[in-house]
């Protein structure tokens, strides 16, 4: 059980909301007016970058301490099992608050949402919580030299050679994959 009380199936929308909020309240700081840093770019010091991803981690587990990670994700890997309209009433307690963005995209999603949709039960228990606590940030890799990030278009191979793969062709860059874990 969290400092702000338990999560069941049947918590409603607008004690979820109130629970959110009362959290965010007390644990997030407010985000000031161009606040948002754009890490794509690459303007952006390594120490700096290395401070943001470290506290998105903190905030990461902060909201998972408080039951307030995974909202739609199964209570089986880590999550709530709420419904998407518990998620967004937390979105809507967010706006205007620190958020782990880095561990958003493509964490989040796609990563973890096509981990809970192909991956194997035993992926799932041991992946998925690690990522809703922030101890696992995933990148994907897309970009290649012919198509950039059209996945349709991506010429890279997969091939398995006994319990390994052998991935065959280019990839130009993958925005935070020097600090990603998987």
């Amino acid at each position: 059980m969290s400092p702000t009380g338990p999560t069941t199936a049947t918590e409603s929308v607008a004690e979820f909301r109130a629970r959110a909020r009362a959290f965010i309240r007390a644990n997030l700081r407010p985000r000031t007016r161009g606040e948002h840093r754009d890490f794509t770019r690459g303007d952006i010091p390594d120490d700096v970058e290395r401070a943001a991803v470290a506290r998105s981690r903190e905030i990461q587990r902060m909201l998972f301490d408080a039951r307030l990670a995974g909202v739609c994700v199964p209570a089986e890997y880590g999550g709530l099992g709420l419904t998407p309209a518990h998620q967004q009433a937390l979105n809507e307690e967010l706006v205007g608050y620190e958020f782990p963005g880095h561990l958003q995209s493509p964490t989040m999603s796609p990563c973890m949402a096509v981990l809970l949709d192909f991956g194997t039960h035993e992926q799932k228990l041991r992946h998925v919580p690690a990522i809703l606590r922030g101890e696992e940030i995933w990148i994907q890799f897309l970009s290649e030299p012919s198509c950039g990030s059209d996945v349709a278009g991506a010429l890279t191979t997969a091939v398995r050679d006994g319990d390994e793969w052998i991935l065959n062709g280019s990839k130009v860059w993958s925005t935070g994959a020097w600090w990603s874990d998987w």
